[in-house]
């Protein structure tokens, strides 16, 4: 019996171990490398796939979205071409939070610390929704760390989301800031400050954009929550930029085409032959 119960004990510590690791795989793809990197006053989660030698396509991920959020679509198959890395933005995933630093400037400095920290001077970028909010922060600051620049549903202000998406956005808002003030935990405010970052921001101009030099890719959905106009419009003040709307896609839904649509107009704007 003695036997019996250090076992069982043996297995519970195991099982209580593996659960605190990341997912080595996403899908069928090995994660070449996982850590922290350590940008002040959090640390910040990653994960590398695919060719290491290869150039470098950072995935960024929507509001509240952490380093799996692309696991089960473009990332299996823009590892078969780059060296992918994933992040978990503040307040996801395991990485750090501290209350009121959640916006994307904060955000695009942990970036840059990110690419110093793995030897990355220059980048291409893959930013949905949120994270195309960020790609966009990130590439005015940081040009010179930008390869090139794809986003997909995604706004420079909040005046592009639809009138109704952002009523709902900021009513939850401030549901969860009297929550947050009643219930006083971390969680909670957590979920207050990831929501709180739809709500006035980004705060980015059209002429802002101008200033963008990098080849852009323009994706959104035809049904998506951002308004049609403001899309057409960002495509228009970059120089140079391409655009593709998925007809029958919404916003998140635009993923469901990943294999007819969207990975094959990625690899064509990448200059890949698949």
């Amino acid at each position: 019996m003695k036997l019996v119960g250090k076992v069982t004990a043996v297995i519970l510590v195991l099982s209580f171990v593996f659960s605190l690791m990341p997912l080595a795989y996403a899908g069928d793809v090995e994660m070449k490398e996982y850590g922290f990197v350590d940008c002040g006053d959090i640390k910040m989660e990653y994960g590398i796939y695919g060719n290491m030698n290869a150039e470098p396509l950072l995935l960024l991920p929507p509001n509240g979205g952490d380093m799996h959020c692309f696991d089960d679509s473009i990332l299996p198959e823009m590892s078969k071409h780059f060296k992918v890395i994933t992040v978990s933005p503040r307040g996801t995933g395991n990485s750090g939070w501290v209350d009121g630093t959640m916006n994307f400037e904060t955000m695009a400095e942990d970036l840059v610390k990110l690419l110093d920290y793995l030897n990355i001077e220059k980048t291409h970028i893959f930013g949905f929704s949120d994270g195309g909010n960020l790609g966009f922060v990130f590439t005015l600051a940081h040009q010179d760390r930008v390869k090139s620049l794809v986003v997909m549903g995604s706004n420079i202000n909040t005046w592009g989301t639809n009138t109704f998406d952002q009523i709902q956005i900021t009513y939850q808002y401030i549901v969860l800031c009297i929550e947050a003030w009643i219930k006083g935990d971390e969680e909670t405010k957590i979920r207050r400050d990831i929501k709180g970052m739809m709500v006035g921001q980004p705060s980015l101009t059209f002429k802002d954009i101008a200033e963008i030099k990098v080849p852009v890719l323009n994706i959104y959905g035809e049904h998506d929550m951002i308004q049609r106009w403001h899309s057409k419009k960002i495509t228009r003040s970059i120089e140079g930029a391409q655009e593709l709307m998925v007809i029958g896609g919404g916003h998140s839904t635009c993923f469901e085409y990943t294999d007819t649509i969207i990975n094959p107009t990625l690899l064509k704007f990448y200059g890949i032959t698949a």
